[in-house]
Order: structure tokens, then sequence, then C-alpha cells
């Protein structure tokens, strides 16, 4: 579930109306990935620590655990994902306040639920990784369905700077939102009906720090399958510099459930 020290982790498996690809390096740079990924029975998510030494990569990897064993209990309310989200931070809690520093992590994903009978998907956010999500239609369009819990987003709301200078913000890194950070647990989450040939893209902020976004939407429009865009991502991150960690998850929605 987590890329051990400069090895590249990846698994890719097709469940029930879904076929997805979950990657994660520690770039060209660093060498400790404090990212951790999990993609599984319809649970994907995408973590990024935040803290010194090896404390990021294991605040990050206990919320992966706490997915990993939501995975694990078939049928999945949005109940269920709220409260995977709250035990993973008390985790991370328990760890900032033992190891007596700053110990932090993202948690950005997408997990499957039933929401009055309607396959949905519960997507969520806390920190600033990403889930985008495509048109259905000819994937014309990479939509960013999270909001970034950043210092720059922050800005972008008051109208200081624009969102092309966010992206190059010197201080893009700072976040103002994280699991374990504090006692105040406030994630962001959006239920949406699953819908017949979308494309769902779940990242770190590493894949954009030296990438485009012309030249993710284009792998993510035009690559098939979803092993081939999740691959072409990572390597466009790492041929462009990948100064931080990197983590990717394409997910398709290839058939209505049931229909196999």
């Amino acid at each position: 579930m987590h890329c051990a020290e400069g090895l590249k982790t990846d698994y890719c498996r097709p469940v029930h109306a879904l076929d997805f690809k979950a990657v994660t390096d520690p770039g060209t740079v660093r060498t400790v990935n404090q990212d951790s990924v999990f993609a599984r029975g319809g649970v994907f998510v995408v973590a990024d620590g935040i803290g010194g030494g090896d404390a990021g990569e294991i605040a990050s990897g206990l919320v992966v655990a706490e997915f990993a064993a939501l995975a694990d209990r078939g049928i999945v309310g949005c109940d269920d994902v709220l409260e995977s989200l709250r035990a993973a931070h008390r985790q991370v809690r328990a760890l900032n306040t033992a190891a007596e520093r700053g110990v932090g992590t993202t948690a950005s994903g997408a997990v499957r639920v039933d929401v009055d009978g309607v396959a949905s998907w519960l997507i969520f956010n806390i920190g600033d990784s990403r889930v985008y999500r495509t048109e259905a239609a000819g994937r014309t369009g990479l939509v960013q369905v999270t909001v970034d819990h950043s210092h720059v987003q922050e800005l972008v709301d008051l109208g200081v700077i624009t969102a092309a200078q966010a992206e190059v913000h010197p201080n893009r890194n700072i976040v103002t939102r994280a699991v374990g950070s504090d006692d105040h647990f406030k994630p962001d989450v959006w239920t949406v009906p699953i819908v017949l040939g979308e494309r769902l893209l779940i990242c770190s902020d590493g894949l954009l720090r030296e990438t485009s976004y012309a030249e993710v939407t284009e792998i993510i429009r035009c690559t098939e399958p979803a092993g081939a865009a999740a691959d072409q991502l990572l390597e466009l991150s790492l041929r462009s510099g990948a100064k931080d960690n990197v983590s990717v998850i394409v997910i398709d929605v290839l058939e209505e459930p049931g229909q196999r």
C-alpha cells in the first residue's frame, strides 16, 4: 500500500464496474516517500504526509490502513467513510502527541457508496491533495471537485492572486487543514452519482508541481486504459523533475453495476 523508500509501488484490479490503477514514487529529489495510496473495492485514497524524518510516512500510512479496513467491509455508507476519517485523525493526533513534533497528512479520495439506492461517489478532502472528474461523454473536461485547504487557495478566494499564480506561488505547500493537525476536524465532502464512462483522477500535489494542467488533461483525455494513463502521468512528472513525492490514482467507470 505504501511505496518503500526509493522504490515505486503500483497495483491494478478491475472491481465490478471499475478499472483503476494507483502509482506512487518518491520523485527525483527526495529519498523518502511520505505519500501513501490505496485502491481496492471501490475505495480510493491518496494521503500526503507532513512531518520530519519518517513522521509523515507514518501519518499517511495510518490513513491508508483505516481505508483498507473500510474496503474489507463490503457495502459502505457515507457515515462509514466519515468515521474512517475521524479514526485516522485520532490516530495521527495520538502520534503527534507521542512524538512531540508536528505530524499530519492530507487525505483526498473517492469511495463508492449507496445513497438511497443510487450508486454514488463520496468524494472527500482534507489538505491539498486533489480529486478531479471528467465529463463522461468524450472526457472533454477535467474538473477539480475538491478545493485545496491551503494558504494560496485562501489568497485566490480573497482575490489577491489568480489560480494560475497559485500554482507557482512559493508558499503553495502550506496547508491550512490536515488530518491530525489539531482538535478541529473538518473534512469537505461531496456526494455525486457515478456516471458510466467517466474517469476520476486522485493525486497528491506533487503531480502538478512541475507539470502543466494542460499536459495532465491531455493524458487523462486520450490515454487508455486507466493503468496506462496512471503510468504516463507518473512518467510525465518524473521527466519534469518531480521535486516532491508523486501519487496518482486513475479510475474508469466501464459499465453499469450488474451488467457483467
